[in-house]
């Protein structure tokens, strides 16, 4: 499986992954390894910035990573409940969306301008998940009062758990060599690629 990819999602069956501490800065600040065998101190710095950048960028689509851990399961003792509970887990995953969209927006300006492509596809991409999301949960609860509810309704959290779940987070980084490297060397980004593949 490639670095950053969300395929761990058990569809309207409840999540079972510890990933506490994925998008927690690093404990020590001179955790990020920088430098190596021919590089000037500009080259070093330079590297060191996009490291920084990669790290943040980490920590940011690492708390979608989090909230997925945590979302609430799905009952299915009862249509309704179904329903219900199917409603909250996409509620809970709008949630997470919102604080990776923010946290990716509120990063500073990329040190290259890749990054900032990146970023800006992340976003793209992440609040389309989102508008889905929130379309399928509006049906559920609409549905909540209905007196009967069908096979269709119960599979309208489907649809965007399935989305998710095939959300690569590091793939755009992993497309520009720099940041590629950098990824290498950023200490949230290398657990948000070890929980993730594990």
């Amino acid at each position: 499986m490639r670095p950053g990819k969300v395929g761990f999602l058990a569809l309207l069956t409840g999540l079972g992954i510890g990933l506490s501490g994925c998008g927690q800065p690093p404990a020590e600040p001179g955790a990020i390894q920088s430098g190596g065998p021919g590089l000037s101190q500009r080259d070093v710095q330079r590297q060191d910035e996009i490291t920084r950048w990669a790290n943040d960028y980490c920590v940011a689509v690492g708390s979608l990573v989090d909230n997925l851990a945590t979302m609430p399961t799905v009952d299915p003792s009862t249509p309704r409940r179904a329903v219900q509970t199917s409603s909250a887990l996409l509620g809970s995953m709008i949630g997470g969306l919102d604080r990776a969209v923010a946290g990716l927006r509120a990063l500073p300006a990329a040190p290259l301008p890749e990054g900032d492509s990146v970023r800006t596809d992340t976003v793209t991409e992440l609040s389309g998940v989102r508008v889905r999301a929130a379309e399928a949960k509006a049906r559920l609860d609409d549905a909540g009062d209905a007196p009967t509810i069908d096979q269709a309704t119960l599979g309208e959290a489907r649809g965007p758990l399935d989305e998710v779940a095939k959300l690569n987070l590091l793939s755009g980084l992993d497309a520009v060599p720099d940041l590629r490297t950098a990824v290498a060397r950023a200490p949230v980004c290398q657990q948000l690629t070890v929980r993730t593949t594990e």
